[in-house]
This record gives C-alpha cells, structure tokens and sequence, in this order.
C-alpha cells in the first residue's frame, strides 16, 4: 500500500517505520524537507508490545519526505495523527490533495465531527486511534507500541474501506478493534484520559503517580468526574465498557491499575516518556470548560486545575 503520513512527529513516525519494515511505501509530508530529522534521520527506541514480553530495539529511521501533497501521487492512504486542536488547519490541505486516497485521522476528538464533515465530506474518512506513545529526546524517539489500534467509520459504508486499512495495520502485527461507534468512543476515552492527565500532572511524576494507589485513586475520582460531563452531553456511559471499570470501588481499581502497569512495561512507557505539555493541557482543560459551560459539577478535577494550568504554563512560556 502506498501511504502518505503526515508529519513526523511521535505517532506517525512509530507506525511509519512499522509500515515501511512491513514492506509498505511511505511517505511523509513534512513543512521543510531540509529538517535535520528528515535530511539526517533519527533513532526510535522502541519498547515493542505485540508481544509479550515487550521488547526493546533500536533502530535508525531515515523517512521518505515530500513538502506538499498533490491529488496526482495516488496515495492509497493518508493517515494525519495531530492534536485535535489543530486539525482544521490542517483539514484544507487534505481535502485538496487527497485525490482518490482514503483519509485516515487518528488521535482523540472530543467535539462532534461537522467541521471535518464541512472540508472533507461526511462519510468520506476514517477515524483511529493509536496505542502507541513516547516522546523525542535529544533526538531519539523514546517510544512503545503496543498490540492493537482502533479504527472505525464515523458514518458506515459498504466496509470496503474498512476492511483495506484494517489490513494495512494487521500487515504490522496489530490486532484491530472496530467500535460500534467511533465518535462515542473516541469522547469517552479523551474524558478518561483527562481524569487520568490531571491526577497524573498533580502527582508530580508520572512513574510515582502510577506506583501510588492514592494517587490512582484520585485519577479514578478526576475520570468519573469527566465522564459524567460526558454523560451531560447525550453519550451514554453505560454503553461504554471501557469505562465501567472506573465505577467500580476506587481503591480496588487503583490496585489493579497498579499492578497492570507493574508488568505491562510498554504501556507504562507510553504514558511516562510523553512530552507534549500543552497537549495535555488542552485535554484536561476541554473537558473542565464543557463541563462548566453545561453546569456539571466536577470537585475532583476542580482541585486539579491549578498543577494542571502549572504544568502546562511551562510549555506557553519556553
């Protein structure tokens, strides 16, 4: 399959080199094809979690990189992993070069899906979401992935397209879960992440947050919390299984966790060697600004905001 990869930043360069290894040509759209990570390559340090247990390798990456994209290079795939506050800058660029390729977004969504719908047509992509996670640092990308990825079709078709980049990503050793509804899904995972981010940044340090069950215990409380905003919106909880688990006893849950990120190290990677202060920021401070604006109350990320607006200042400021 010949794919187009937006960027080359943490998640695209993790399944690019996967999908390049895999025997799949890839190409990256990069804004300047004179940047060192392009022009020179770099390291991916990766904590491998298809298979268990995980295993770490280094290799070096050297992308294939264009600097504008264009209808005529009948790309199969365009996959675009960016935060979702900036997608719809990024939403004309790909409905003008696109052609015929199919558009896959991949990352978290909390709003509804009209202004994709309005640049790229409704029912014309797809959505995903990534297990996989790191951070670059001095050059390296320090990353994890794991055995599975989400996908699915905000307004469902014949499943051909599906189906095709379905099997680009079992091409790589991934297992593929397709929700019932993609967009229900992604907001109650961004809520969960938000709960999470929150106690996680209050916590100081990512490894002691995931070492401490009062700190998870908190991360638990700030999740219900998130995800009765979610509820607030019309989206039903009780339909999700992945957050079930969040209202059952607290302390029992902390525990759990606890032990879960004990052995599953790459897991536990993707959620310490994240770098993106701001990101994060957004995340916690999206879901705290719906809640308010519907009147939801929310004690436990109420008291979390301030370490949250600390932590993410620094990024504003450097």
């Amino acid at each position: 399959m010949k794919v187009c990869i937006v960027g080359t930043g943490v998640i695209g360069s993790i399944y690019g080199q996967q999908m390049s290894r895999s025997g799949h040509q890839v190409v990256h759209l990069v804004r300047r094809l004179d940047d060192p990570r392009v022009r020179d390559g770099f390291e991916i340090r990766l904590l491998d979690g298809r298979m268990q247990p995980a295993s770490e390798n280094g290799s070096y990456y050297r992308p294939t990189a264009i600097d504008a994209l264009d209808a005529t290079q009948r790309f199969d795939l365009i996959l675009a992993s960016v935060r979702h506050d900036r997608l719809e800058a990024l939403l004309p660029v790909l409905a003008a070069g696109r052609g015929s390729a199919d558009v896959l977004l991949f990352g978290g969504r909390w709003e509804g899906l009209e202004p994709v719908d309005a640049v790229l047509g409704r029912g014309s992509y797809l959505w995903g979401y990534p297990v996989a996670g790191g951070g670059f640092r001095d050059d390296v990308l320090d990353a994890a992935l794991l055995g599975d990825v989400h996908l699915g079709e905000p307004v469902v078709t014949d499943g051909r397209r599906l189906e095709g980049v379905s099997g680009l990503f079992r091409s790589v050793g991934l297992t593929v879960d397709v929700p019932s509804d993609i967009l229900s899904w992604l907001v109650v995972h961004f809520a969960i992440e938000a709960g999470i981010i929150g106690a996680a940044i209050a916590a100081g340090d990512p490894d002691g947050f995931l070492d401490s069950t009062e700190w998870l215990t908190e991360g638990i409380l700030a999740v219900r919390d998130a995800l009765a905003v979610v509820q607030a919106r019309g989206i039903s909880v009780e339909a999700a299984p992945d957050a079930q688990v969040f209202f059952a006893p607290a302390d029992m849950v902390a525990a759990g966790i606890r032990e879960q990120y004990q052995v599953d190290l790459a897991a536990r990677k993707i959620m310490t060697r994240h770098t993106g202060r701001e990101e994060l920021g957004r995340i916690f401070g999206d879901v705290l600004a719906t809640a308010r604006a519907l009147g939801v109350s929310t004690p436990v990320l109420d008291r979390l905001e301030p370490a949250v607006d600390a932590y993410a200042s620094v990024a504003a400021v450097s």
